[in-house]
């Protein structure tokens, strides 16, 4: 999780923000000064839990998340055409209902697996072999959702990991490795 140690240098940084910001406000009265001074504290403030928290998911994505194969699966010769190209196989990604007697794709959601200074999903994604239970491969992803403090206006969906990224191409490689496709 995230060390407590880094709120103290934003709450120092937001402190100074608003003192300075209250003694450039120029007015004479001490309603003007708080006023101003809050204003600026809010705004200074209002970030944290986006800031920390996009912190926190980069550290989780960089310490946690990623795609492993530990072992290839060996899959019977019937899955396959004469041409030796996989019947299991579409576009996307490996059809489950016709792998499963030889393994088993478990996923795992963990909704809410960090709530504090950001909401940050875990899904955890595990291949094993249906006859031994041993584990083929997995993948770890965060998701890091917008801050509740202050909503963000740019976007409601939640950013993973491998945002960015081509996805996608990740997935297949996977796969590809995962189920010894050439």
């Amino acid at each position: 999780m995230l060390s407590p140690t880094l709120f103290l240098p934003y709450l120092l940084i937001a402190l100074v923000v608003t003192a300075v910001a209250a003694r450039r406000a120029r007015t004479r009265t001490r309603k003007a000064w708080v006023t101003i001074g809050l204003l600026a504290f809010f705004f200074a403030f209002a970030h944290i839990d986006d800031i920390l928290g996009g912190i926190e998911h980069r550290w989780l994505c960089h310490k946690e998340a990623g795609f492993w194969v530990y072992k290839q699966a060996k899959l019977p010769p019937e899955l396959y055409d004469a041409a030796g190209k996989p019947r299991f196989m579409t576009n996307i990604e490996p059809n489950k209902k016709m792998l499963e007697p030889f393994m088993k794709f478990q996923k795992r959601d963990l909704a809410q697996f960090s709530k504090l200074p950001l909401i940050i999903d875990k899904y955890h994604v595990r291949v094993t072999d249906a006859k031994t239970g041993e584990l083929l491969g997995e993948n770890i992803d965060f998701a890091r959702w917008p801050s509740t403090f202050l909503p963000t206006i740019s976007h409601e969906s939640a950013t993973g990991c491998f945002a960015g990224q081509d996805e996608l191409t990740m997935w297949h490689d996977w796969y590809k490795q995962l189920l010894n496709l050439t």
